[in-house]
């Protein structure tokens, strides 16, 4: 849940301060349903049919994903976004917690939205005595019945399969958030990782054997995002205690915001860095990178000062900000660099490469001595 936003969406509406974006692959979804149907000669109405029936799947997956972010509120805790993917939906939380009964609360809340929408769908079945309960599940749902049936049925499974234990889905994060309260958070995880894989495989393989494709891509993003997220949590623990002034680069590319886009595509070519901080004095002006350099040059600008282009959104740090936190930053705001500032006066940037040469020679030095 602890993710960048993801981009390419599309946004539906906001609730809460939190938007509700539908990713662009979600189309690959309802037009799998219909492309794989017309070819085994399903009526079309009838295509249409499942596609509502996806759709409605999808509203409770939002209603579950509000359930992580609203009681993430409770505790303090952003969500900038959901986003909708044909795998389900992702939640982009600001952190997740490190107390692990916050995270166990935030992570159950999901599934117990799809249980809470059973049961009031099972409800109004009670109420309005429909004696169909059980008929046509899957198949032509033309009423009501059929409707409430599916909801009932979709969210029990949604409710069973998001308690499976594949980290990071919700189960894995349950299980690392109960390990989390007797093992340290790093070997907690490390053993959520590990069974999330194990599943992930399982999934994978169910997926080609029962000709699941979705199925099966669930399994390769669960397999990869739990490796993903164990190598985030090592490196914060070897982070703890670091600061930014101790991973900062000193060398960067910089020119005055009164350089022209040629000089600066001059420097490029003489072996500047992919991104270049525009200075006025000593003072950030703003950022740019490759792209922007070749875009100016290919509209014939290569004569303009670079404070005539349009600067990157930029956001800077201290040095004695926590190496790992300025980190999560960048990721999450999807900033290729962030400068350090000191006294106004830009001492160095921060930058993945050189925070993983850093690890890495931690690491070397540590398995020296």
């Amino acid at each position: 849940m602890a993710s960048p936003t993801l981009r390419g969406g599309l946004s539906l509406f906001s609730f809460r301060g939190i938007k509700v974006l539908v990713h662009w692959s979600f189309l690959l979804l309802p037009a799998w349903i219909v492309i794989s149907g017309l070819s085994d000669g399903v009526p079309f109405t009838q295509l249409l049919a499942h596609v509502g029936l996806v759709l409605v799947v999808f509203v409770c997956v939002v209603v579950h994903e509000f359930g992580h972010a609203l009681t993430a509120q409770r505790y303090g805790i952003r969500t900038r976004d959901i986003t909708l993917l044909p795998i389900g939906g992702v939640a982009s939380l600001e952190r997740m917690p490190e107390d692990p009964k916050q995270e166990f609360w935030i992570t159950i809340a999901g599934p117990l939205m799809n249980l809470l929408i059973a049961a009031l769908a099972f409800l109004i079945v009670a109420i309005t005595g429909v004696s169909l309960f059980f008929s046509d599940l899957l198949l032509g749902a033309t009423t009501w019945t059929n409707v409430l049936s599916f909801v009932i049925m979709a969210n029990i499974l949604l409710f069973l399969f998001n308690l499976l234990p594949a980290f990071p889905m919700d189960g894995g994060r349950i299980l690392r958030s109960l390990l989390s309260m007797r093992l340290p958070r790093e070997r907690a995880t490390d053993i959520a990782a590990i069974v999330g894989r194990m599943f992930a495989v399982g999934f994978v393989i169910a997926g080609i054997s029962w000709g699941q494709p979705f199925m099966a891509l669930v399994g390769v993003f669960v397999f990869f995002a739990a490796g993903s997220e164990a190598r985030s949590v090592r490196q914060k623990a070897r982070l703890e205690g670091i600061t930014v002034g101790q991973v900062m680069r000193t060398r960067y590319w910089s020119l005055q915001r009164t350089a022209t886009v040629q000089q600066a595509v001059n420097e490029l070519l003489a072996g500047g860095d992919s991104v270049l901080l525009v200075l006025d004095g000593q003072q950030l002006a703003g950022l740019l990178v490759r792209e922007d350099l070749m875009s100016a040059l290919q509209n014939g600008r290569d004569q303009d000062p670079l404070s005539d282009l349009p600067f990157r959104a930029v956001s800077v740090v201290a040095p004695k900000e926590g190496a790992h936190k300025a980190f999560q930053r960048m990721v999450i705001e999807g900033h290729p660099v962030l400068p350090v500032l000191s006294e106004g006066r830009i001492v160095g940037i921060m930058e993945p490469e050189n925070l993983a040469e850093y690890l890495q020679v931690q690491q070397a030095a540590g398995r020296k001595g």
